[in-house]
């Protein structure tokens, strides 16, 4: 087993992060799994995993009106056959990054009918790339380029053939893929040759300007992770290590309650927010965007490694067990939930994910809190009843340096006062 030697308040500890118990980590983890696969026995719902304070948001942006100067917006009219051909190419739909689908086959289907009637579309944004000439990424459009590929390439992401289905006008293509109706030259030159309004963002020099566009364009009924822009602006091995790692169903969609990978990335922005933390040659400064982004940037360089790709799925193994562990001790309903009045909140706060995901990934205390479960929640319950600093750490600007010290500070010194088990500190500036 391999050990990792972790900062604490009072010097140096060496702590066993790679160990794993002798029971099973994972419920399903290591393979797909369907929707509706016998071994999910929770419910799939999002209205308990609102936004909440410890996410991300335009509030963490340091922006001046200077940072907007260099900005250039410049409108197009593309073809969908011009779209066509530039995805993959011009346009970056990395597969590897695009996994995540919103939209189900009916209203992939109504988009289509949508072009073939030429309805007016939203505009599809995009913004040049730095460094790279004529290549662009996707602020706004994924859904629609991405059912632009598919169906003219005449697969849906789960491999069966892309057939039109429940139509509203077009009836007479019900049931019909692009290669049939390619071969009616007129159908065929319809589709290729609608313009698609489209918007070229050039000319920014910092990477916040983007993120304040996306936060923008995803204020609407559907808001949609800032994580899915992080993958575009630091593609690497890493990255697509973690989205697969997410695509196999275990204890984090357990905790999210999704019985399929998140649409939205919750999933893989709380396993990369445990391996920022859990990474004491990261430091947490107060900016949450800044401090994600330096892990996938830094993780991806580092992919190239074999030892550190395995030391990273390990403490993703770690992770999944202090998850199962939590789930055991507090229950379903009250693990990362706060406790206020006599009574655990239904909403998920991921501030306390920090703190539970953080100290029972380490194995020594996994083990003690399993077998003192009672203690352990009794605990948490007195230090959110009666100490006022802990409680404000996890309920307003969370995100701040000194919430984020506070919470994982008085926690840590709590359980290990509790267990007599000395626990480390993350490094926090």
């Amino acid at each position: 087993m391999r050990s990792r030697e972790l900062r604490s308040t009072g010097g140096r500890l060496k702590t066993t992060l790679h160990e794993v118990l002798d029971r099973p980590i994972g419920q399903t983890r290591g393979k797909a799994v369907k929707m509706n696969d016998p071994q999910i026995d929770w419910v799939d719902r999002d209205e308990e995993f609102d936004d909440d304070e410890a996410e991300e948001s335009s509030a963490d942006l340091t922006l001046t009106e200077a940072k907007f100067d260099g900005l250039v917006v410049a409108p197009a009219d593309w073809t969908i056959e011009t779209l066509y051909t530039q995805i993959g190419k011009q346009i970056d739909l990395d597969p590897d990054f695009q996994r995540r689908n919103v939209w189900n086959a009916k209203a992939k289907s109504r988009f289509i009918e949508s072009l073939l009637l030429g309805i007016p579309i939203p505009q599809i944004l995009l913004s040049s790339k730095p460094g790279v000439k004529s290549s662009f990424l996707v602020l706004d459009g994924k859904q629609r380029l991405l059912t632009i590929k598919e169906f003219i390439d005449g697969k849906l992401p789960n491999g069966r053939k892309f057939r039109l289905k429940d139509l509203r006008v077009l009836k007479v293509f019900e049931g019909k893929t692009w290669e049939q109706m390619s071969a009616d030259r007129d159908v065929a030159g319809k589709l290729l040759n609608e313009t698609q309004r489209t918007t070229v963002l050039r000319g920014w020099t910092d990477e916040s300007v983007l993120y304040e566009i996306f936060y923008r364009l995803n204020s609407g009924s559907v808001k949609l992770s800032p994580m899915e822009l992080r993958m575009s602006l630091y593609p690497g091995e890493f990255l697509k290590f973690i989205l697969r790692w997410t695509e196999n169903i275990g204890p984090v969609h357990h905790l999210l309650k999704k019985r399929s990978p998140d649409p939205r990335m919750g999933d893989v922005e709380l396993a990369v927010r445990y391996l920022a933390f859990t990474d004491l040659d990261i430091e947490y400064t107060g900016d949450l965007k800044k401090f994600l982004d330096s892990t996938c940037e830094s993780y991806n360089i580092k992919f190239d490694d074999r030892d550190f790709v395995r030391s990273v799925e390990d403490r993703l193994a770690q992770l999944d067990a202090a998850i199962e562990a939590g789930i055991n001790i507090f229950g379903e309903s009250g693990f990362c939930r706060k406790y206020i009045k006599g009574n655990f909140e239904s909403r998920f706060n991921r501030a306390i994910f920090d703190i539970m995901s953080f100290t029972l990934s380490i194995v020594e205390f996994r083990k003690w809190a399993l077998s003192n479960g009672s203690a352990l929640v009794d605990e948490f319950k007195r230090l959110s009843a009666s100490d006022v600093d802990f409680s404000r750490s996890i309920e307003t600007t969370t995100k701040s340096i000194e919430s984020t010290s506070a919470r994982f500070s008085k926690w840590i010194d709590a359980v290990s006062a509790l267990s007599g088990i000395k626990l480390p500190q993350p490094s926090i500036k």
